[in-house]
């Protein structure tokens, strides 16, 4: 039924991997020029540790980088993140130059 197929929340379109190992689906809503806005859906890799290390980055930036902040930035980029894409056509998968996830919120560019 065409009503049903209405309720049906959108495909993820990336997968977010740490260090290869999978921890969370991406799901866009926005575009702010030249973040990409997403839901952050976890997966059973997300940890506690993964979560600590992107609040402390979201410090970082609101306080603008101070070098005494700035261990979680490289900390995460160091373990390698990169977004695999989980729609048809979707092309290969990239690594973002610095993404935030909050909670059910995350954004990347």
């Amino acid at each position: 039924m065409v009503g049903e197929e209405e309720n049906v929340p959108p495909p993820a379109s990336w997968r977010v991997y740490i260090g290869g190992e999978p921890v969370g689906d991406l799901y866009p809503h926005g575009f702010d020029q030249p973040w990409t806005s997403c839901r952050f859906a976890p997966l059973p890799g997300w940890s506690s540790e993964l979560e600590s290390l992107f609040k402390a980055q979201s410090e970082a930036a609101k306080n603008r980088f101070p070098i005494d902040q700035m261990g979680p930035v490289k900390e995460i980029r160091d373990r390698g993140v990169q977004l695999h894409p989980l729609v048809e056509g979707g092309g290969a998968a990239i690594t973002p130059l610095i993404i935030y996830i909050e909670n059910s919120e995350a954004r990347f560019r």
